[in-house]
């Protein structure tokens, strides 16, 4: 008798536990290098985000300075209430003077801010005194007014908007800014610690620190630092050093900070190093398994088919009824055909949940348009600084309106009326823009407004009008009109315009349902509409693209009415 034997791949238990050891020591390499990279990462995310928070900080107190050098220019020379205090005639009308001019540097100290403070020194009568409310001690103040009035003829003069120089009071470090017209000296101070207040948030580390060098005095320390030069640090992956100098910023002081990123980071290593202990051990444990199983399982049955092969070999029979073999067969045969089954449900399952999380992915980003937000927010603006109050109200109106429809809309279907409602609140909001550019009618039979349809299918096809055929040079008109048909057993909407038309390329592949996607995940809208319909209708809907013949676009729908989808 003779027999053809399957050649045996299989490999022994002691070389895929060399595999799997191998593969655990691959996995925590990778691991080690996906942390160091994750810590890399996240240094340079926090460098570029104290570079941009720093450079908003610094754009931001150049617009303050450039504000007061303008105010205290004009008030120095033109505000009539320091007039008055020179004029004042008696300690009654001084302190009237004195208390209005007061309120109206405070009114403007809410575009500076509180920590800019103001000072008024008159030469002829001998008087200084406080323009702002003191948020200094009155002990700082009686030095200021002291240092002012002792060296009001040595201290620094006016050159532009970058004059502001150092000042030491009672071991503090503020920058003062000085102009002097005639009889008036009108001071504006802040301290170093509140010109760093902004910035204290800022996650520098335990051994990070912020200085302000100002170039004909050196570093200015505030209350938490001295006087000097900065310590010098050994600088390195886990180290970094700052510099935003006055020549690039039109400031007139020089940022440095050192950011020590260990320290800022320390939470992110500990963890990182704690999921590669982690790796290690649970690694130690599976090989550690590996060996109990297969002292205690896979050798016992290595041995009990080696007796098996021997038996078959030597022809000798085998009673496996009375014996466990046939069970373990039976068993390994249905449990393959089990998992055969279940692997395919899976993958049908899989399939289906990839397509519908597919369309859903594509509905929700066409609803999220946030650069039509941003464009709202911008139109608003300019309205504002146009004074156009009426508009505004109507356009925050309409956008408001517009935008909670996107946000609460939850359901496959929705009223015909509200979903024109909000193609009215997006073409008002249009309107609004464009102004006569774009003209719209809608036209519908009475008591359609019932009917359901899809969300966002007609704001999908108006807002693809807008977008491709609005011009300042011709007006759109754009007219839908919305009719009962097949004994109103279904609905008719036809968008209508007089824009430019589909080009044929475009118009060709609607026709033949050639989807527009781009492989950058744009022009995704008209091609979702489709997909949307065919999973709520199936064949039972229809839909036409076509252009006029003296211009524009003609789109038709026809989507029936279910009592089962209402």
């Amino acid at each position: 008798m003779c027999w053809n034997r399957k050649r045996n791949t299989s490999h022994s238990v002691n070389y895929y536990s060399k595999i799997l050891l191998i593969v655990l020591c691959l996995i925590l390499i990778i691991n080690v290098f996906v942390s160091f990279f994750t810590i890399y990462t996240t240094r340079q995310q926090n460098i570029d985000y104290i570079t941009n928070t720093i450079n908003l900080y610094l754009d931001d107190t150049l617009q303050k300075l450039n504000a007061m050098d303008h105010f205290m220019v004009w008030t120095v020379k033109n505000e009539p209430l320091i007039t008055d205090i020179e004029q004042a005639d008696g300690i009654a009308d001084l302190s009237k003077g004195i208390k209005q001019f007061r309120s109206r540097v405070n009114d403007f100290q809410y575009t500076s801010g509180k920590e800019y403070q103001f000072f008024l020194l008159l030469k002829e009568e001998n008087i200084f005194f406080n323009s702002s409310t003191l948020q200094i001690n009155y002990t700082d103040y009686l030095e200021m007014k002291d240092y002012f009035m002792r060296n009001i003829n040595g201290l620094y003069r006016y050159e532009n908007i970058k004059s502001w120089y150092p000042l030491i009071i009672n071991g503090k470090y503020f920058l003062y800014h000085l102009l002097e017209y005639e009889n008036r000296v009108f001071i504006s101070i802040i301290s170093v610690d509140d010109l760093l207040l902004p910035l204290q948030d800022i996650e520098l580390g335990s051994d990070g620190n912020m200085w302000i060098e100002y170039s004909k005095l050196g570093f200015l320390p505030n209350s938490n630092q001295e006087l000097g030069i900065p310590q010098k640090h050994s600088y390195s992956f886990l180290t970094s050093s700052l510099v935003f100098r006055d020549v690039d910023t039109s400031l007139p002081f020089t940022l440095h900070l050192t950011v020590d990123h260990f320290s800022a980071f320390k939470k992110g290593v500990i963890t990182q190093l704690a999921l590669i202990a982690a790796i290690i051990i649970i690694s130690i444990m599976l090989f550690t398994i590996l060996r109990y199983v297969r002292n205690k399982l896979i050798t016992p049955i290595e041995v009990f088919s080696k007796n098996l092969s021997i038996i078959n070999q030597n022809n000798e029979s085998m009673d496996f009824e009375s014996s466990n073999i046939i069970e373990l067969e039976k068993s390994n045969k249905q449990f393959k055909d089990l998992i055969s089954k279940v692997k395919t449900l899976k993958i049908n399952i899989y399939e289906q949940e990839i397509e519908k999380k597919q369309t859903q992915l594509d509905y929700m980003q066409l609803q999220i348009k946030p650069h039509f937000y941003l464009n709202c927010l911008t139109t608003i603006y300019s309205m504002a600084q146009m004074e156009m109050y009426h508009e505004i109200k109507e356009m925050t109106l309409s956008t408001s309106r517009y935008f909670r429809y996107l946000l609460q809309t939850k359901h496959d279907l929705v009223n015909l009326e509200d979903e024109l409602k909000h193609v009215q609140d997006y073409l008002s909001i249009q309107k609004l823009v464009h102004h006569d550019a774009l003209h719209y009618h809608i036209e519908m039979d009475a008591g359609i407004e019932q009917s359901k349809i899809p969300p966002l299918v007609l704001q999908t096809f108006i807002e693809n009008t807008v977008k491709y055929s609005v011009s300042p040079e011709e007006q759109i008109k754009i007219k839908i009109e919305i009719h009962y048909v097949d004994n109103k057993q279904a609905i008719q909407i036809k968008l209508k315009d007089n824009g430019p038309g589909f080009p044929e390329a475009i118009l060709t592949k609607l026709k033949q349902n050639i989807p527009l996607t781009t492989g950058d995940g744009k022009q995704i809208g008209i091609h979702n509409v489709i997909q949307r319909l065919q999973l709520l209708y199936g064949k039972d809907f229809s839909i036409d693209f076509s252009n006029n013949l003296y211009g524009g676009t003609v789109i038709q729908i026809i989507l029936p009415q279910k009592e089962n989808m209402l």
